[in-house]
């Protein structure tokens, strides 16, 4: 019996460099795009609220003091 096995322990296979490189792309980069694609939908959503309100205010009626 053997309390070890009979055969040469298999070193470590190095990493796949194709992993490496998406998973940098996962942790590096993805971040920067959804920042920059959130502060897009901002920038899109203050545009729709000035227009809106430019055009409720073009709506109102202006009356003159007496």
């Amino acid at each position: 019996m053997y309390w070890y096995p009979p055969y040469a322990p298999v070193p470590m296979m190095p990493y796949d460099p194709m992993y490496l490189m998406a998973s940098a792309f996962q942790w590096m980069i993805y971040p920067y795009y959804w920042m920059f694609y959130i502060e897009a939908y901002k920038i899109a959503l203050d545009a729709w609220k000035k227009a809106f309100e430019a055009f409720a205010k073009s709506l109102e009626q202006t009356t003159q003091k007496q």
